[in-house]
C-alpha cells in the first residue's frame, strides 16, 4: 500500500477538555470538533502539545482519535500526535491509532533530558514507519532534541514515509533554511506570531496553537495569503499577533482553552499540575479577541 499525501492548509491542534477532576470531557471535545469544522479549518490534530498529549495515556489518545473520526466522518482530515520518550512506546501508539481512519501521524522525537544521537533519531522514525503505512510528520518542538534542517533531510531520505516537518522552532532563519532544504510543500508552519511570513516563504499549511485559539481568523489569514489579498492578510496578522501574545504563557494549553470558552465553547480545565488561566490572563485574552467576537 502506498503512502497517502498529507492534507494542506490550516490543521487545528485540538485542545483536550478536562473536568475539574482531570477526566476527559467528551461532550466538550465533540463540541470543539464541531466548532472547528464550522470555522472552516482544513483538518485537525489530536493529542499534540496544545492538546496536552504528554499527559494522555494510550487509551485516552485512542479514544480522542476515535471521537474525532466518528464526529467528523471524513469531512476533515484527522492526524494523531505521538509524544513519548521511547521507540517502543511510540510504535505502540502508532499501531493503535493506525487502526482508525486517520490521515497521518505527527511524532515528536524522544526528548527526556538526554538527546539521542542523530542515527538514533533516524532509527526512531524508521521504526514507526515500519509499524504503519500512514504518512509521518516530524514534530520539531523540543529545543534540546532539535531536528535541524540537515537532520530532517537525512530522516526523509532514509525514511520516505516521513513526508513533512512541523516547524515549531521560533528561529525564522532556521525556518527559511528548512524550506530551502526540503521544499515548501513539506513544511507545516508553527511560528504562531509570524505565520504570514512563513506562508510567504512557503508552507504546505500550519499546525499552530493560534489556530486553536482563533480558528476562523487563522483560516482567513491562510486564505488571504493564498489569494494574494495583502491588505486583509496584514490586518489579520496584526490581530492574530495580539491573540498570540495574550495566550502565550507557560500554561498555554489553559490559555487556549480560555480563548475557546470566550468564543462559546464549554468551560474546561487543564490537567494538573498545570494551572488554569488567572482572571488577569482571561481579561487580556478577551481584549485580544475583541475584533473577532
Amino acid at each position: 500500500m502506498s503512502v497517502s499525501q498529507l492534507p494542506r492548509g490550516v490543521l487545528v491542534p485540538l485542545t483536550t477538555p478536562f473536568d475539574a477532576q482531570g477526566n476527559i470531557d467528551e461532550k466538550g471535545y465533540i463540541a470543539q470538533l464541531e466548532w472547528i469544522e464550522r470555522q472552516g479549518a482544513h483538518g485537525v490534530v489530536v493529542g499534540g502539545s496544545t492538546g496536552e498529549g504528554y499527559t494522555l495515556t494510550e487509551d485516552e489518545l485512542v479514544r480522542l482519535v476515535e471521537l474525532a473520526t466518528d464526529t467528523l466522518k471524513g469531512r476533515l482530515p484527522v492526524l494523531a500526535s505521538i509524544i513519548t520518550d521511547s521507540t517502543r512506546a511510540a510504535v505502540s501508539r502508532a499501531n493503535l491509532v493506525a487502526q482508525l481512519p486517520i490521515d497521518g501521524i505527527q511524532v515528536a522525537p524522544p526528548h527526556y533530558i538526554f538527546r539521542p544521537s542523530e542515527n538514533g533519531i533516524i532509527a526512531f522514525y524508521a521504526a514507526i514507519a515500519n509499524a504503519t503505512r500512514l504518512p509521518l510528520v516530524i514534530y520539531n518542538v523540543i529545543p534540546w532534541t532539535n531536528v535541524t534542517p540537515e537532520l530532517a533531510v537525512r530522516i526523509m531520505e532514509t525514511v520516505p514515509q516521513v513526508q513533512a516537518v512541523k516547524q515549531s522552532d521560533k528561529d525564522f532563519g532556521v525556518y527559511v533554511d528548512l524550506v530551502r532544504k526540503i521544499g515548501p510543500k513539506r513544511v507545516f508552519a508553527a511560528i504562531d506570531g509570524g505565520l504570514m511570513s512563513c506562508y510567504d516563504v512557503g508552507a504546505v499549511g500550519s499546525i499552530a496553537a493560534i489556530a486553536s485559539a482563533a480558528p476562523g481568523p487563522s483560516v482567513a489569514l491562510w486564505n488571504a495569503v493564498q489569494n494574494n489579498d495583502r491588505e486583509r492578510a496584514a490586518l489579520l496578522h496584526a490581530q492574530l499577533l495580539d491573540v498570540w501574545m495574550a495566550v502565550s504563557a507557560p500554561n498555554l494549553p489553559a490559555q487556549v482553552k480560555t480563548a475557546q470558552t470566550l468564543q462559546g465553547m464549554p468551560e474546561s480545565f487543564p490537567r494538573a499540575p498545570m494551572a488554569a488561566s488567572s482572571e488577569a490572563q482571561r481579561d487580556v485574552i478577551a481584549q485580544a479577541l475583541s475584533p473577532f467576537v
